[in-house]
């Protein structure tokens, strides 16, 4: 059986908080009766992956600190030997310059057939000085653009995928109150603040609505600076009924609770190409607005599109879904129709199988 050595930034665990981690472990149960996976787990938590080849290190919180990063970089570059093929999750940040100039540095004899998934790139200064590790795969033909131009030379463009059996379609009926979710990073042009403020403008005596902000926060923000920033605005916004919520555990239950999904964003630096809370809402039958950047092209009209930066256009939207109930139900049926046709697990992983086989016979015949 081949061995895959499969690598995050930090560890392949709990909390479930980064489309890098939810990426790889969404692949490896697909694929684990085909390849065995080496990973890196957090020391003292048990592994959801039984099968695989299971390294830990240490990590107080299981996200991707300095510490974190530092090892998996260290024990996989001491790791590479033992596997046939690397497959690297990763967002493209700050560090990854330095990386890539680590591993070039290694002996030919020591390196494995790399494949490189890029979720997202943090800003684009990231790719200065930066090297391919390997094939890489970008999730949008946006970030194949960025890769390509920065000298990238073979990158794909395959989308992600999540497990539909964990999101089922659940039907909505008329009863059902109106609670409008956004979940989201404290990022800047994150699109929380235009989320308020839309939200705000959708609001009327025969229309009340609810908006829960379900809102993670990085490793160096302020939790509690970043709450009261946003209540502030609620608060200017003229908006009443808002929940304030931080991490989420059951993402599910809160997305079926819900009318609409919105994800405004005006930047999608440091996120993924297409968020999966964005897919996970869609498979669920719950119709989503975004804000027109062109990594949601892929779907179609199976979302809904606002001008970036307009909470006037994102209220005239909400009251539209809202208010007719053959579009609000229309665009459910399609959002996950196009999950099912273009964004599960299955057909992610069948396409990644592909790439693996032939990454393994690239490094075969340039070690010939």
């Amino acid at each position: 059986m081949t061995n895959v050595l499969l690598l995050t930034s930090h560890p392949l665990a709990p909390p479930w908080d980064s489309a890098d981690k939810q990426l790889a472990m969404s692949l490896a149960h697909r694929l684990e009766r085909r390849y065995r996976f080496t990973v890196f787990g957090r020391a003292g938590h048990p592994s959801d992956l039984p099968s695989s080849r299971r390294i830990p290190i240490w990590s107080r919180h299981g996200r991707p600190g300095l510490v974190e990063r530092t090892q998996v970089a260290l024990a996989g570059l001491a790791v590479e030997l033992t596997v046939d093929l690397v497959h690297v999750v990763l967002t493209i940040g700050p560090g990854f310059s330095r990386l890539t100039s680590l591993r070039r540095r290694l002996p030919s004899t020591v390196r494995r057939p790399v494949i490189h998934t890029v979720p997202g790139i943090r800003d684009r200064t990231d790719l200065d000085r930066s090297h391919p590790l390997g094939l890489t795969v970008a999730l949008s033909e946006t970030t194949a653009s960025r890769l390509r131009g920065a000298g990238f030379s073979d990158v794909r463009v395959l989308p992600p995928g999540i497990p539909l059996q964990r999101w089922p379609f659940v039907e909505k009926t008329r009863r059902d109150p109106r609670l409008i979710l956004f979940a989201g990073h404290h990022d800047p042009d994150a699109g929380a603040e235009d989320a308020i403020r839309g939200v705000a403008a959708a609001t009327h005596r025969e229309r009340p609505l609810t908006l829960v902000l379900a809102m993670r926060t990085r490793l160096g923000q302020n939790a509690a600076r970043e709450h009261e920033r946003l209540n502030a605005v609620a608060r200017a916004a003229g908006l009443a009924d808002f929940e304030l919520r931080g991490h989420v555990s059951d993402m599910a239950s809160l997305i079926r609770s819900s009318s609409l999904v919105l994800f405004p964003a005006r930047s999608l630096a440091g996120k993924a190409d297409i968020p999966l809370v964005v897919l996970e809402a869609m498979a669920s039958g719950r119709p989503v607005i975004v804000s027109d950047v062109p990594q949601f092209a892929p779907l179609g009209h199976g979302v809904t599109r606002v001008c970036v930066g307009d909470p006037a256009a994102l209220g005239k939207a909400i009251g539209l879904l809202l208010d007719r109930r053959e579009r609000w139900h229309g665009q459910a049926r399609e959002g996950r129709a196009i999950v099912e046709a273009r964004f599960s697990d299955e057909v992610m992983a069948s396409r990644y199988a592909e790439l693996y086989e032939e990454a393994l016979a690239m490094g075969a015949r340039s070690h010939r």
